[in-house]
């Protein structure tokens, strides 16, 4: 009589990726996380949700982020570093010359065009934005390039006070004409038209 080889039982049904890299773990699961918050709003991020989606056990993303919160940082960041990208495009689309008018249309571009990563940035509790290192050096981008478009020949070296307050003003009004148009409070046909009356109030 032969005896047959017997099978193998496992009960590791879905793919292992411990190949990542130290570094692809980190990038994959911010891509994860990202599409999961664009698809079903921030309220949808889940840290298990984010491991499974790449194929790992949860403890992985611990080597990276050491909880949701940081991972909501660390999205919040990517989202300011390309707020700023998409600013300092603006400016260079102008002959690279900062001015108010480049800055605005790029900020009511991001924010209506990319609602659920937008709401996710201004979700943020107010100290990390100034304090936390993983995110406070990108809001700082943002609001470097702001100062550079509200700077008057006039002003003295440095973020002055005068600059600072200028910046304020505008982010307050810009966001909150944003949030309104997110919230249904402005009413408008559509996204462009909410874009066109936004930016009619800022740069008139």
């Amino acid at each position: 009589m032969v005896r047959q080889p017997q099978a193998v039982l496992t009960t590791d049904l879905a793919p292992r990726r411990d190949s990542f890299h130290h570094g692809d773990l980190r990038a994959a699961s911010l891509s994860a996380a990202l599409a999961m918050v664009e698809a079903g709003g921030p309220e949808a991020l889940s840290f298990r949700a984010v491991a499974a989606a790449v194929g790992v056990n949860h403890r992985a993303l611990y080597r990276h982020f050491a909880d949701k919160h940081e991972l909501t940082l660390a999205l919040a960041a990517q989202g300011f570093d390309g707020l700023a990208a998409v600013i300092q495009a603006g400016f260079d689309g102008e002959g690279g010359q900062p001015c108010p008018g480049p800055l605005y249309r790029a900020y009511v571009d991001f924010a209506l065009d990319r609602p659920a990563l937008y709401a996710l940035m201004y979700g943020i509790p107010g100290q990390d934005y100034l304090t936390h290192p993983a995110l406070a050096p990108s809001v700082a981008k943002v609001t470097r390039l702001a100062g550079k478009a509200f700077r008057r020949v006039d002003d003295p070296a440095g973020f002055s006070i005068a600059i600072r307050d200028r910046v304020m003003r505008a982010w307050g009004e810009v966001h909150g004409l944003c949030d309104l148009w997110q919230r249904g409070a402005l009413r408008a046909r559509d996204a462009a038209s909410a874009k066109a009356y936004i930016l009619g109030l800022l740069t008139p």
